[in-house]
């Protein structure tokens, strides 16, 4: 293990897997008699079911139990409807992006607070964020969840916190460069923004920056290597590294990638992990490919009972070098309900971006159309940039074919003619 690596929580990061089951087992019969005594959805939820939390008698019985989607929380009415505490122990609302319809209000206690700063600290440290660190915030700061949660992270750490949000980008290179911060905190996409108008900066002599958070959408190990390059994050020991978390789970907070860099490391004593087969629903065992479901082991306001959370992923359960005792997860590929089917094949907005990164002449900055209007649909892949020879879009849809087994059409912009984000990017339009 290497002498480098410091962990927030020793004592369960480091745990054997045979206690980290334990307590889970623990926390779940907690979670599931909580909810049934509290909660009149779960109540009549798990009776329409035919099941108890005293059938709870091992982890892998928690299969037995139904599953909460987002429209159950819809029509159930949240954040009250699935309330487990009085109203006036509320101390905090947050929100979702509404990435897959109507954005959902979740509630928080004061516990739940406690929680998030915890994980988020223990997450930080994860991504090589250490005390006296100086962070520039990019996270949007209202009712969503990335930047109150960073912040939350970050203080208890004992990091310093510049809440910049996602705006004034040039303001914020002469920032990076005049408060000498070591780490910045954004979407993929916006962080790959800033380095397009650092000009004249040089990042090894102008910038003490180590490390780069990145979360909120999926992103490519090729926007990884071109973030390290253009903010020298390598020549200082560190990286951009992956984390994760939804505004249903807590946050940002549900985990985070280490120093070895080859999967999010998944918090299961506090949300547990499953993925499972979107048709059948059944789990899948480690290396297959399916949804993502999570089940509070620790909210106090509104803990969710095996949520399908949508984002398609695989469990990594291999171990890591890092030493810690949690499962990991493959970068998110994307949500369940982003899936493009065109011609017969299928694939994932991050698909085409990592396509599109082979092209230096390409920009980041891209848009899928997905015309529906016509008698067969149409699928547009709008690019930005402004050094388009000749022969670039017959390249570009070459090698669309030999990655996704379909040529969609590709049409180029002029740099800044597609809209930035101040929180996820919102790479498919859909025309109807």
């Amino acid at each position: 293990m290497p002498v480098k690596e410091t962990y927030w929580e020793p004592h369960i990061e480091l745990m054997s897997r045979k206690e980290m089951q334990f307590l889970q087992l623990k926390r779940m019969k907690h979670v599931l008699k909580y909810v049934y005594d509290r909660v009149p959805f779960y109540k009549k939820r798990f009776d329409e079911g035919k099941v108890k939390p005293s059938d709870l008698r091992r982890l892998e019985d928690l299969r037995k139990f139904p599953f909460t989607t987002k429209d159950d929380l819809r029509q159930h009415g949240v954040p009250y409807g699935i309330l487990a505490v009085p109203r006036a122990r509320l101390i905090n609302f947050q929100m979702s992006s509404g990435t897959t319809g109507r954005a959902t209000i979740y509630p928080y206690t004061r516990r739940d607070i406690e929680l998030w700063a915890n994980v988020m600290a223990r997450q930080l440290v994860c991504c090589g964020v250490r005390p006296g660190d100086i962070m520039v915030n990019c996270y949007g700061y209202h009712l969503f969840t990335g930047g109150p949660g960073t912040h939350l992270g970050a203080q208890r750490l004992g990091v310093a916190v510049i809440p910049w949000g996602a705006q004034r980008t040039e303001a914020l290179v002469e920032a990076l460069r005049e408060r000498r911060a070591t780490v910045i905190a954004g979407t993929p996409s916006f962080l790959y923004h800033v380095t397009e108008v650092m000009k004249g900066v040089d990042p090894e002599r102008d910038f003490d920056l180590r490390v780069a958070l990145c979360g909120a959408e999926p992103w490519t190990p090729a926007m990884r290597a071109r973030l390290n390059e253009r903010f020298a994050l390598r020549s200082r020991g560190g990286g951009a590294r992956d984390y994760y978390g939804t505004s249903e789970m807590i946050g940002p907070g549900a985990g985070s990638e280490c120093f070895v860099e080859q999967g999010i490391h998944f918090w299961t004593d506090h949300f547990y992990l499953e993925v499972v087969d979107r048709e059948t629903g059944e789990p899948l065992p480690p290396g297959e490919e399916g949804e993502l479901v999570f089940t509070h082991l620790s909210r106090e306001a509104a803990p969710l009972i095996r949520f399908r959370q949508g984002d398609v992923t695989k469990v990594l359960d291999d171990g890591c070098e890092c030493g810690r005792v949690f499962p990991r997860i493959a970068a998110i590929k994307g949500r369940a309900d982003d899936m493009i089917i065109y011609k017969g094949a299928k694939f994932y907005p991050s698909q085409i971006e990592a396509v599109l990164l082979k092209f230096p002449e390409a920009a980041q900055e891209y848009q899928i159309v997905v015309d529906k209007t016509g008698a067969t649909p149409l699928v547009t892949v709008r690019v930005e940039t402004d050094r388009a020879d000749e022969g670039l879009e017959d390249r570009v849809r070459s090698a669309f074919l030999n990655e996704l087994l379909v040529r969609p059409e590709v049409e180029f912009v002029k740099q800044g003619d597609l809209p930035r984000f101040e929180g996820k990017a919102k790479r498919v339009v859909v025309k109807q």
